[in-house]
This record gives structure tokens, sequence and C-alpha cells, in this order.
């Protein structure tokens, strides 16, 4: 397994979609920092707390810039194969095609993990440039740190969302069809993130758990965890089970 994560990650080395993947998992941070300056111009005498601008980013992450990131860093993963039509080099060696998508699912999550930590250094990094010229209640690296688990629990929720598009490009063969779908998805997290029908919709459900708010929509927390559960089995079963019966020519 080790091997198969060296050799995907060896075939990004030179990929622009690095690049690209840490412009987006900035963006939430700079967002977030636009937002502190048009509060502290409305409002100057309102306090900003560096724990708040970090409980605002879980749910820009998980429903919008990090989500449509994971989604297109998934889709190239796992079409990229059949847009260089590499499979006839790859498949023939004496590996199953289980351990070849396993090695593509633990590459999506390690960068998953890397994207997380680079939202959660730049919100650390833009909130330090604002607690310096304007001044930011409890800044410090005990606040930011306290936060290092609820984020890698964030990367687990969205990497267990991602799988369906993951099934979707593959089946697809390219990009257009998984973003065109995660930005329908997109749009029914920004409908339902403040509605309680949102503890039953995945892509929502993740950020209520983190948030604590599942039991304020009347639904069980148990039923929230086990829609994810669902959901991502469901997106993992169906893109293993057509990989491994696809007839790839």
């Amino acid at each position: 397994m080790l091997n198969l994560l060296y050799c995907e990650l060896l075939k990004l080395r030179h990929s622009k979609m690095i690049s690209i993947s840490v412009l987006g998992a900035v963006a939430v941070p700079f967002m977030l920092l636009v937002e502190e300056l048009q509060t502290h111009a409305e409002h100057p005498e309102e306090k900003i707390l560096l724990d708040q601008v970090y409980a605002n980013s879980v749910l820009y992450m998980l429903i919008l810039a990090n989500m449509m990131v994971s989604v297109a860093i998934a889709s190239y993963l796992f079409s990229r194969e059949y847009a260089e039509n590499t499979w006839k080099t790859i498949l023939p060696l004496p590996i199953s095609r289980t351990k070849v998508l396993a090695g593509k699912f633990l590459t999506l999550f390690i960068w998953d993990l890397g994207l997380t930590l680079v939202s959660w250094f730049s919100i650390l990094f833009f909130s330090g440039i604002f607690h310096a010229i304007f001044g930011m209640s409890e800044y410090s690296l005990f606040t930011a740190f306290r936060w290092i688990p609820k984020y890698f629990l964030l990367t687990i929720f969205m990497f267990a969302t991602t799988t369906p598009f993951v099934y979707i490009a593959q089946k697809t063969k390219g990009f257009v069809a998984p973003m065109i779908t995660s930005a329908v998805i997109v749009l029914g997290s920004a409908a339902l993130c403040n509605q309680e029908w949102g503890a039953l919709y995945p892509w929502t459900a993740s950020v209520l758990l983190l948030q604590g708010r599942v039991e304020g929509t009347g639904y069980p927390v148990w039923l929230s965890i086990t829609i994810l559960i669902f959901v991502s089995g469901i997106g993992f079963m169906l893109t293993f089970l057509h990989f491994k019966k696809e007839d790839l020519k």
C-alpha cells in the first residue's frame, strides 16, 4: 500500500492541480479576513475572537470552497488514468484492482488533510495580520491548536461525503459530471444548513455534527452519523464494484 501511495505522489509531483488546490484551500481564510475587516469597519467596538473565526470556517469549508476543491481533486485522481490512457500500463502489474483504488482513496484523504491544514494555518496567518493592525481577542497559538482535532474530524467528514463523486468521476471518466453534481449539492447545502432537515442531508449533517447542533434540529445524532456512513459506504461500494467489473480497453 505504501508503494502505491508513493507512486500516486510521484505522479502528482509536477501537477498544477496541487497549486490550484492550495489556492482553493486559502479561499475561505481570505474570505474570513475580508469579513473581519468589514465587521471592524461597520462596528469598530465589536470584539472579534479567533475562536469564532475558526468556528465560522467550518461552514464555509464543508459546504462551499473546500468541498468543491475536494471533489475536483477526487475527479482528477480517479479520471486521469482514463484521460491519459495509462490503465493499460498499470493494470498488467501483479496487483489487484482493489489495492489500486485503495491507494487512490488514501492519496485523496492525505491530500484533503493537507489542504485542511493549509486552511487552518491560513486562518491563523490572516487573523495574525488583522490582530497586528486592529487587535483580536484571544489570538494565540493555544486557541488555534484547540481546533486541530476538529479540523481532522472535518477532513474525515469531507472525505466521506466525497466518495459518491468519485464513483461519478470514474463512471463518466471525466471532470464535468462530478463538478456539476457537486454544484447542485452545494446549492442544497446552502438551502438546508440552517433548517431542521439539514440533519438528514449528509453534506449539511457533517456541519451540524461539528457544530454540535444536531440535537437542536429534533433528530438524534446517531441518525445523522448513520446517514453519513451510508452515503460514504455507497460511494465506496459503487466505485470498487464498477472498477472491478469494467472491461478496460
